[in-house]
Formats: structure tokens, sequence, C-alpha cells
């Protein structure tokens, strides 16, 4: 919880920039924080606001922030880990995750490239550069992915895909976020495709305790 609220204090610190001073109280409402009462700025305002804010309250407020407010990827995903770890969730060994990788054939989500990468896009860092900075160049991890798995999809291998996104070593809650969107239909909405997916994770799942169902959004 402590992780949380000074997450979400780091996101304050840029949405009192996006609003005016009349508009906070409905910010604040949106979000499901206390209506600010007291300091002379708008940042503090937005702290007092916070402080006030229960414990048990601030997972609630994450998530709204995470679907109503835009986030650069660094914070978004720092926010995501900090509230997923505070829930029930599956460990998947990284030995395990690359084997299922090495068995994974992208094929059937390669039919779906736009739905393929905007999940990649809610869960991974796609747009920085490896040559410096924070981009949309061809040096990003997304034109890469473009280029090499969508467009010339024998050029990197899905072991080499999830490598590239940080899939291996990600945390166990960010994982099991992705397999689950991979099973969903919102990604691959051809059900026989979807129950393959879900056969295949599962030989690699079940003798690690865990098992995957198939999701219908």
């Amino acid at each position: 919880m402590a992780l949380l609220r000074r997450l979400i204090d780091g996101v304050l610190l840029t949405l009192y920039t996006r609003y005016t001073a009349k508009e906070l109280p409905a910010l604040c409402e949106r979000l499901g924080l206390p209506v600010p009462s007291g300091g002379s700025t708008k940042h503090e305002r937005l702290v007092a606001s916070l402080n006030a804010c229960p414990g048990d309250r601030l997972p609630d407020v994450a998530e709204a922030v995470l679907e109503q407010e835009e986030l650069g990827q660094a914070e978004r995903m720092a926010l995501q880990d900090a509230l997923w770890l505070g829930r029930h969730h599956v460990q998947v060994p990284s030995r395990t995750r690359r084997e299922l990788a090495r068995d994974f054939d992208l094929s059937d989500h390669l039919g779906y490239p736009d739905r393929f990468m905007g999940l990649l896009g809610r869960l991974w860092h796609l747009d920085n550069d490896p040559l410096g900075g924070w981009t949309t160049t061809t040096n990003s991890l997304r034109n890469q992915i473009e280029r090499h798995v969508i467009r010339f999809p024998d050029d990197w291998t899905t072991e080499h895909l999830f490598e590239q996104l940080g899939a291996f070593e990600a945390p166990h809650p960010r994982f099991g976020h992705f397999l689950e969107g991979l099973a969903s239909s919102a990604v691959l909405p051809d059900e026989p495709a979807q129950r393959r997916f879900v056969a295949l994770a599962n030989r690699h799942l079940n003798p690690v305790g865990a098992q995957l169902l198939r999701l219908n959004s």
C-alpha cells in the first residue's frame, strides 16, 4: 500500500498540470479520492486529498487512474505491477515461461495483428529506443515487432519476442495477465484457435500447479 500511494502521488505530479483548480474536485471524485480541502496550490490540494484517502481505497484509485488517465508506459507498468502484486496471482517460473514460448506458434494470433499489438502495448514497453530516450522511430521495440513479427514472421522466434518484451523476468502477475490476454476472445476471436492456445499453455502450466482458462473477453 505504501508503494501504491507513492506511485499515485507520482501520477498526481503530472495530473495537476492538466486540470484547472476548478476541475480538481471533479477529478478527485472521478478517481475515488476525497474532495481536496487544503493546500494553496493545485498539487498541494491533490496531495492533501491523497493523504486523506484510506489505504483500503487505494487499489480502486489506482484502477481509476489506469482506466481514465493517459500515462507513460513506465508509469503505467509500475502502477499495474504494484496493484497486481497485492492480489492473488499464480507463479510461473522463468523456465516454464521459456519452454512455453519455444512451443508457441504465433500464427493464430498474427491473423489479428491489431488485436495482438494492442495486447502487447497494454502490458509491455514497446516505444523504448535502445539508442536512448522514448520514441516511436524505427528503433523502437514496437516498430521492430511490427517488422520482424507481423510483416516478416519468420524473422523472430516466439522465444526471441518474449525475450525482447522482458516476459521471462517480468513479475508473475504481469506474465499471468499476458497469458490471459493471449487466450482472450478480444485478442484471439477464433474459438478453435483459443482452444489450441489454452491447451498448449496448460501443457506447460499444469506441471507447476497452474491452469489457464479460455476467456470470452
